[in-house]
């Protein structure tokens, strides 16, 4: 039986852990899945035989539910692509001395990643960039394995639906990480709040709401507007669960603000939202080339800056990144209870008590 997605939340907490590629390995989901949250494999960048051993990690840990999160990608071209318009990377590569060199390969096979989740069987199979056939859907479903689409606006939210989904996430333009449009413009999008009353207002499938969500009163918005759960990743970077690069750490625990976020291409060749470094600021408004294509060329370059000073880092965050904590995930699933529960009652003793 094809699992419901509210079935599957603890109760009392509906809270998914984000699945953030390159952070939310096995030990991350199995310290999640401790701790409360319904725990989601970041799988995007992995390959099928990482995808089989990390799932068989959890399994191995946990008898609880989990997600596995993938990157709906079209297969590359094998056309060797044109760097021309790449000089103020390479420039980059050769001011810190950096060898710069057009990786055979850009990303896992997309077709042999699925295949592997199909093999696998996660409760859910959460997918961002892109969406899935009815086929592929279907072949889930024979699986048992639930199918929630990223939707980032709700044209992306009805094409999922149609598609056959189970659930929307939907992701508002305050979160951090890659944006997962594929109909909408990527550095165009609404806020969170708005986004699920429209997606609410067209769609009938189950919500889970991203982006900006890092309170336990944040967690309570969204339910109010008709999310079934909250899917949370900035918020829970800082834990002490997490093993990030110590730049990266660093950044988080200098308590930035929102403001001090904003959307890039340059990293990835998608948008995703991240905290402004020197990286960020020279490469606004350079030419670019695709996801993944990007993302491999400037892999080196970000590996090295993870060991200096984090400059030339990808440093995803969303806009409640000044809200982040720096406990572990299981006294942050506590707090959030609590937050949760007296938001709650807040909110019942001082207006709906006088609205009845």
């Amino acid at each position: 039986m094809i699992p419901e997605i509210s079935n599957l939340l603890t109760p009392g907490f509906p809270v998914i852990q984000a699945p953030m590629a390159g952070v939310s390995d096995s030990s991350v989901v199995i310290k999640a899945t401790q701790a409360g949250f319904l725990g989601a494999l970041g799988a995007g960048m992995m390959e099928p035989e990482t995808i089989q051993k990390e799932s068989r990690n959890i399994r191995a840990a946990t008898s609880a539910p989990f997600c596995i999160n993938l990157f709906v990608l079209e297969e590359p071209s094998s056309n060797a692509p044109d760097l021309a318009p790449l000089t103020w990377l390479t420039d980059l590569y050769a001011w810190h001395n950096i060898p710069f060199s057009v990786p055979e390969k850009c990303a896992p096979s997309f077709p042999a990643q699925f295949e592997a989740v199909l093999a696998e069987a996660p409760a859910v199979l959460s997918c961002t960039f892109g969406q899935l056939s009815k086929d592929q859907i279907a072949a889930c479903h024979a699986r048992n394995i639930a199918v929630v689409g990223t939707a980032t606006s709700t044209p992306e939210a009805l094409a999922w639906a149609n598609a056959g989904a189970d659930a929307i996430c939907a992701q508002g333009i305050e979160a951090g990480g890659h944006r997962g449009s594929f109909l909408t413009a990527q550095d165009q999008g609404m806020g969170l709040l708005p986004l699920l009353q429209e997606i609410r207002s067209a769609v009938s499938l189950p919500l889970i709401a991203a982006g900006g969500i890092a309170t336990g009163s944040a967690i309570l918005a969204v339910l109010a507007l008709g999310a079934c759960a909250a899917q949370m990743g900035t918020a829970l970077l800082p834990s002490t669960d997490l093993s990030l690069p110590s730049p990266y750490r660093k950044a988080l625990l200098n308590k930035p603000f929102g403001t001090d976020t904003e959307l890039t291409n340059a990293f990835s060749g998608r948008y995703a939202r991240g905290l402004q470094n020197e990286f960020l600021r020279t490469s606004r408004g350079k030419a670019t080339l695709p996801y993944p294509i990007q993302n491999a060329l400037t892999q080196p370059l970000r590996k090295v800056s993870a060991q200096t000073d984090g400059e030339h880092l990808s440093l995803w965050a969303g806009q409640a990144v000044h809200l982040g904590r720096d406990i572990s995930l299981a006294a942050l699933a506590e707090t959030l209870k609590k937050e949760l529960l007296d938001a709650s009652q807040t909110l019942k003793k001082q207006w709906l008590s006088a609205l009845s």
